[in-house]
């Protein structure tokens, strides 16, 4: 039949393939990749969250203090006091400035939890803009 086929006695070796060097090599440049990633911390916005105070400690109630309050659609409200009115995304910078030279005092997010991020990022942005402070976030569940 054929002369090329090899046929194999029982005295015959049969010949394994060691592995190990390779899986030490796999080991090693495992561990050079390890060593060697550089891991990218991304910065995030910096926003100042009211520290928990105890509840029974009386609010400054008699500071009429500017709070804006950002509803799960988008409208945007103000509130100085106790006037609460729509002043949408256009009228935030207006009234900022306004309070801004009337009295310094940190202005209030109030941020429903079913809200946009974009949209709290813009009245954030627009009132840095427009001469705040400080502000500060808050979520709401009403």
């Amino acid at each position: 039949m054929s002369r090329n086929r090899k046929h194999f006695n029982e005295n015959d070796e049969m010949t394994d393939i060691n592995i190990s060097p390779l899986i030490d090599m796999v080991f090693i440049l495992l561990i050079f990749f390890i060593v060697t990633t550089v891991f990218v911390e991304e910065e995030g916005m910096a926003t100042n969250t009211p520290d928990p105070a105890p509840q029974n400690e009386p609010e400054d109630d008699d500071k009429e203090r500017l709070s804006l309050l950002i509803k799960a659609n988008g409208e945007v409200f103000s509130k100085i006091g106790a006037v609460e009115k729509n002043i949408g995304l256009g009228g935030v910078r207006a009234l900022v400035q306004q309070e801004m030279q009337r009295e310094v005092y940190p202005i209030l997010i109030n941020v429903e939890p079913e809200s946009n991020v974009r949209t709290y990022v813009t009245v954030h942005d627009t009132c840095l803009l427009a001469g705040a402070e400080g502000i500060t976030m808050k979520v709401v569940q009403d």
